[in-house]
């Protein structure tokens, strides 16, 4: 009996836990089920918050781009507007500083032209220069400069009434009429005098004292005395070298001063080469007086004209300049 109690009593107590184990899985399931009714409606809940909270801020995000937008037009419209008012004023600019280029450019080539008319006497170089300085103006386009180009007119018609000197021609003349001299005939009045010379070995220095020196020589080698008849040439070979060197010297002085535009001193050279021929030197023979001749005419080559005063248009431009500098100065001051 107490083994089927017993047995009886351990099969209640099993049926009594399977059921309580049924009851506890039950109420799992539920709570489960009830949790996961509680999470749905969470996730719920908030999935309509997050849809509602992203339609606002999409909302929001619009407003905000268009506004933006608008924003943006306007300052691209402001800069665009600015801008084109920033290239018209470079342009502006642009335009002006190439005008100031050219006026630059213009007064340092009629500097220049002064230059080479004064320190040179190149008139032909002057010239070019002055129609170069007037092209420059004539590409400002400016009527303001219609007196600096008047100028520059009269200037240039000035320059073209210049006497040319073939100073080539001249030169090459000169020295023909050296080649001419060393084959004339010395005067037969010409009488030794009994003194021995002093000059021991050809002279040296400068050409001023060789030509000095060859003058004393030759005063104290020859004397000129007239006779009714002719009388034989007793001049040593010695004495006649020193003589057609002497001439020869001052003929090179004259071709040297004609080089240097030294008019007195060509026309002295020239003038004592003829009185050189005049004394010791047949003047009876036809090319004795045929080199002359020709000396006299070369004589009176103009060796150095006079050149005109090119200056007026430099000086007219330079106050064209200083103007248009006060002007400018005077509207930003305003401004």
């Amino acid at each position: 009996m107490v083994i089927i109690l017993a047995i009886a009593l351990a099969f209640v107590a099993w049926q009594g836990w399977q059921r309580f184990e049924n009851q506890q899985q039950r109420l799992d399931e539920v709570a489960q089920q009830a949790e996961d009714s509680a999470s749905q409606q969470t996730v719920n809940n908030l999935e309509s918050r997050l849809d509602s909270g992203e339609a606002e801020r999409d909302e929001a995000l619009q407003s905000a781009l268009s506004d933006l937008r608008s924003e943006f037009e306007s300052y691209r419209s402001n800069v665009d507007e600015t801008l084109g008012q920033v290239l018209d004023q470079l342009s502006q600019e642009q335009d002006t500083d190439e005008r100031e280029w050219l006026h630059a450019e213009a007064a340092y080539l009629l500097r220049l032209a002064n230059q080479r008319l004064q320190f040179e006497g190149d008139v032909e170089g002057a010239a070019a220069l002055l129609r170069t300085a007037d092209a420059r103006l004539a590409d400002a386009d400016n009527p303001a400069l219609i007196p600096v180009r008047e100028a520059i007119a009269n200037e240039l018609a000035a320059l073209d009434a210049v006497a040319q000197v073939d100073r080539t021609g001249l030169y090459l003349a000169l020295n023909a009429q050296q080649e001419r001299i060393s084959e004339l005939r010395l005067s037969q009045e010409i009488e030794e005098r009994a003194v021995t010379s002093g000059i021991e070995e050809p002279p040296t220095g400068t050409f001023q004292r060789q030509l000095a020196r060859f003058g004393e020589e030759l005063k104290d080698l020859v004397v000129v005395r007239h006779h009714d008849e002719a009388l034989e040439a007793l001049i040593t070979p010695e004495q006649e070298s020193y003589l057609r060197q002497s001439l020869r010297l001052v003929l090179e002085q004259s071709q040297l001063a004609l080089l240097n535009e030294e008019p007195e001193l060509y026309e002295a050279s020239i003038d004592q080469a003829l009185q050189l021929l005049n004394d010791y030197y047949d003047t009876s023979r036809e090319e004795t007086q045929s080199v002359i001749t020709r000396l006299q005419e070369l004589q009176q080559a103009q060796v150095k004209p006079e050149l005109p005063d090119i200056s007026g248009s430099q000086q007219e431009l330079a106050r064209f300049i200083e103007n248009r500098h006060e002007t400018r100065d005077q509207s930003g001051g305003d401004a």
